[in-house]
């Protein structure tokens, strides 16, 4: 398993966040490794239970997961996304700070499954430098909701 934890701050309210992100669509802006993510249920409002089809890009090759919101509370957020080769468990917590400021906790669990899981000390360092993007794109991205 590879495990990434990224903390941020922003100053735009916890209910905003969390609303911003519980569609996890969104992740075409604040996510680099994301190509494509597209709503794949009824299209009803976004509540546990909601799908979306995701195409990522990871080193250099192209795959497919599909995510699934498991859990969704007033902070937290959870989607797996799942394939052949991967389960992925993305756990968001959006909190409010001492200081008033809004902190957004995103931990990503990777599962690999067959013969990716030899692979899977060898994939951390890409997965951390996915890690740093994130926590360079997705302050400014939630600054300007």
């Amino acid at each position: 398993m590879v495990s990434v934890q990224r903390v941020m701050s922003v100053s735009t309210p916890v209910e905003t966040v969390i609303g911003y992100l519980a569609d996890f669509g969104h992740a075409e802006v604040w996510d680099p490794g994301t190509k494509s993510c597209t709503r794949s249920d009824d299209g009803g409002p976004v509540d546990v239970g909601s799908t979306w089809h995701n195409v990522s890009v990871f080193n250099g090759r192209e795959t497919e997961l599909d995510y699934r919101l498991v859990s969704r509370t007033p902070s937290r957020l959870t989607f797996v996304g799942e394939n052949s080769t991967v389960t992925a468990t993305d756990d968001i917590r959006v909190e409010l700070a001492d200081d008033g400021a809004t902190t957004v906790t995103y931990h990503a669990d990777l599962t690999f499954k067959g013969l990716l899981k030899l692979a899977a000390p060898f994939l951390r360092r890409e997965f951390e430098r996915l890690g740093d993007e994130v926590e360079r794109l997705l302050p400014p991205v939630l600054e300007r909701l």
